[in-house]
């Protein structure tokens, strides 16, 4: 029985050693309480001061949806005047596909011109070394045509030559024929 008692005696100091752990458990929740009533007293403190700032952020907020409306507005007035800048850029895109049809169709005619300009060239070169053996044709002609010519006027005075003589021997022939039947 002893060893009961021994046993009681020991469970009562744990027991006693327990609630005395326990006490100054409750004594340091007591002070971590006032600790916390105290920080409570100051998040309420916060608290005031976040409402405030709530309300001042509803004031800011009501500013920020009446602006957000104006932005909206200004938007939609973006939009209209987008919409009127792109029909402008697919206007001034149809009218640029023209334009470099036009100019494409410009240069293959300005490559035919060149071809037809070159061509043209090609005869004017022709045409001057043509011309330059007309040229020397003609100078040739010339100079054969004033031989000629000189010849003529030489076989003329040569004719001439001959009609005197023979004008002269006629008229001698007549005028000793008039002797002799003058004579006869």
């Amino acid at each position: 029985m002893s060893e009961v008692l021994l046993q009681i005696l020991h469970k009562l100091d744990r027991i006693e050693t327990e609630q005395q752990a326990m006490r100054s458990d409750i004594g340091t929740v007591k002070l971590e309480l006032g600790s916390v009533k105290s920080e409570l007293g100051s998040v309420k403190s916060e608290l005031g001061s976040v409402k405030s700032e709530l309300e001042s952020v509803k004031s800011e907020l009501g500013s920020v949806k009446s602006e957000l409306g104006a932005v909206k507005s200004d938007t939609q007035s973006l939009r209209s005047e987008l919409e009127a800048v792109k029909e402008t850029q697919t206007l001034m895109q149809s009218q640029l596909s023209e334009t470099n049809a036009i100019v494409r169709a410009i240069r293959d005619r300005q490559e035919e011109t060149d071809a037809k300009l070159d061509a043209l060239s090609m005869d004017v070169h022709n045409l001057r070394g043509e011309f330059a053996q007309v040229k020397e044709g003609q100078e040739h002609h010339e100079r054969v045509l004033e031989k000629l010519s000189l010849r003529s006027i030489e076989q003329e005075a040569d004719i001439s030559d001959l009609w005197r003589v023979k004008f002269f021997a006629e008229r001698d022939k007549i005028a000793a024929r008039d002797k002799v039947a003058v004579s006869d």
